[in-house]
């Protein structure tokens, strides 16, 4: 009785003592942590999107601690009765230097799914009839995942997934400098057009005022030519009246000499006598 009361006490202090190695040099995960360029903003997406890509499933994700848990099953491809339950918590944070380091770690199980069939049994000894099955899941094995290689693995995922984001900013970046530079050169045409137009307008107006003024001077010069020779009427009108006047009353004459027999008689008997 006394030995296995000793064997359980050196039990429980050998247990003890591996809980008090948890933070040991040793047993400190390699490998786990990788420095990024990029913000952490742009890291705390992509390692989601890392994750998802793998099949994992996130359950939470807090962009203000950044940190990142998710989830994945998967099926031994060697033994059909063995699965993983395979839990990662990612933490990303700002580094005094402008980059961001990412951190993860991971923990397993190995877990064995075992179906047992349930049977009827003649004077329940012989098995006869099978009545049912019965599912079990038993965890073999479970533990931190200390292997560098799952680390590497993931952080190579990451940096994929880093030089595909920077690659399509830089994409982004170079579609919208074109695009400023046409939109520039649009406007700068459009300003062109418009200032040539101005232009135009500018010296059709030029020459309508031109214009105007031109008639204008016509218009002053015919209205001072007009206005000297009505001074000049007034200063001579004897010539004018003269002129005018002597044919007209000739040509009156004439027309009342024709209307009276007596003048017309005497004018005919003048002709007679001058034959």
């Amino acid at each position: 009785m006394a030995g296995f009361l000793m064997f359980c006490i050196a039990g429980c202090a050998g247990n003890q003592q591996g809980y008090q190695q948890a933070f040991d040099s040793q047993h400190s995960l390699t490998q786990n942590q990788s420095v990024f360029s990029q913000p952490p903003a742009n890291l705390f997406n992509l390692s989601k999107q890392t994750f998802i890509q793998q099949g994992f499933t996130v359950e939470s994700a807090d962009i203000k601690s950044g940190i990142i848990k998710a989830v994945r099953n998967m099926a031994d491809k060697d033994n059909s009765d063995i699965s993983y339950n395979i839990n990662v918590s990612t933490d990303i944070s700002e580094t005094a230097e402008a980059g961001t380091n990412v951190s993860l770690a991971a923990s397993q199980q190995t877990i064995l799914h075992r179906s047992t069939t349930t049977w009827w049994h003649l004077l329940w000894i012989l098995p006869i009839i099978p009545t049912g099955t019965e599912y079990q899941t038993l965890v073999i094995k479970e533990g931190n995942i200390t292997d560098p290689g799952f680390y590497t693995d993931y952080f190579n995922s990451l940096k994929v997934a880093a030089t595909k984001f920077d690659l399509a900013v830089k994409v982004a970046a170079a579609k919208a400098s074109e695009k400023a530079a046409a939109e520039k050169l649009a406007a700068e045409k459009a300003a062109q057009l418009k200032a040539e137009a101005t232009a135009a307008a500018e010296k059709v107006e030029a020459e309508r005022v031109a214009a105007e003024k031109i008639a204008k001077l016509q218009a002053d010069a015919e209205a001072k030519v007009n206005a000297e020779k009505a001074e000049a009427a007034k200063l001579a009108p004897g010539k004018d009246t003269k002129l005018n006047v002597e044919p007209a009353a000739k040509a009156d004459s004439e027309i009342a000499d024709s209307n009276n027999p007596k003048i017309v008689e005497k004018s005919t008997a003048e002709k007679k006598a001058n034959q």
